[in-house]
């Protein structure tokens, strides 16, 4: 049929087409693949992670959620020891605030570029004739570490039982108590992250005028973010992430809010 077409005839053969553009966009929303969840390894380490489950850790994963749409990072509570059979058996893909020479050697596993500094301490109770000299000799005083750290001053041995032989140290579950045991009297130091004791302290000023605090570090900590080989996050696209969110501030911003920088 030839001429021009009546309103009518047009309408009549828009409105089906009409009708399927909703469906369309509803199945052009339901095609968009959702958030990939990745599991994210946390053990009890203030302030990165304490004894409730928050922490620094929990806040970083909460800015990485709001920095981009690919992944969703979730938090799988570990502990220290059983980390590396955890993470062998799949129960969280990516570990956070970790380093390869902390037991990881021979897991399969790949380290983002560092991107926080932190260290370890050693602390004293303050008494007369107590001063820096007194951590400058290790030997035959008792020490008070945390169950499942690598420490420096023991080649990184992390197996309680060696530590007690050999460089008289013993491990317990809590930064805070091995530093109020040392206030007691019970031992000669206690080693203790040293974010950890910044805060700690601020909280408890009385306790800070009874503990001197040593210049030397145990080691200090170069923090990379540790994923499981061959898995969905890789390090280099941690780490393109990790370089935005230092670029505009945000990083820095996390760290001082957290009390980590001053």
């Amino acid at each position: 049929m030839t001429g021009t077409l009546s309103r009518r005839t047009v309408l009549g053969a828009s409105l089906p087409l009409l009708s399927t553009l909703p469906f369309a966009r509803s199945r052009a929303v339901k095609a968009q693949a959702p958030a990939a969840t990745v599991r994210v390894g946390a053990y009890e380490f203030p302030p990165y992670v304490d004894e409730t489950g928050r922490g620094v850790t929990r806040d970083l994963l909460d800015l990485l959620n709001a920095a981009q749409e690919e992944f969703r990072f979730e938090m799988v509570r570990t502990a220290p020891q059983r980390r590396y059979e955890d993470l062998e058996q799949g129960r969280f893909d990516i570990i956070a605030f970790e380093s390869l020479s902390w037991g990881w050697q021979d897991y399969p596993v790949e380290a983002t570029r560092p991107f926080l500094r932190d260290a370890e301490v050693f602390v004293a109770r303050a008494a007369p004739g107590i001063d820096q000299h007194y951590f400058d000799d290790l030997n035959g005083k008792t020490i008070l570490g945390r169950l499942g750290y690598h420490y420096a001053f023991a080649g990184f041995d992390a197996d309680p039982k060696r530590l007690e032989q050999r460089y008289r140290t013993r491990l317990t579950v809590t930064h805070e108590g091995n530093v109020r045991s040392v206030v007691a009297g019970r031992a000669d130091l206690a080693i203790v992250t040293r974010s950890f004791l910044i805060r700690f302290l601020q909280r408890e000023p009385e306790l800070a005028r009874q503990i001197l605090v040593s210049d030397r570090t145990d080691q200090i900590y170069e923090h990379t973010i540790l994923t499981r080989r061959g898995g969905a996050v890789t390090a280099a696209w941690l780490n393109s992430l990790i370089d935005r969110l230092e670029a505009d501030g945000r990083l820095e911003s996390l760290w001082r809010q957290s009390g980590i920088l001053t």
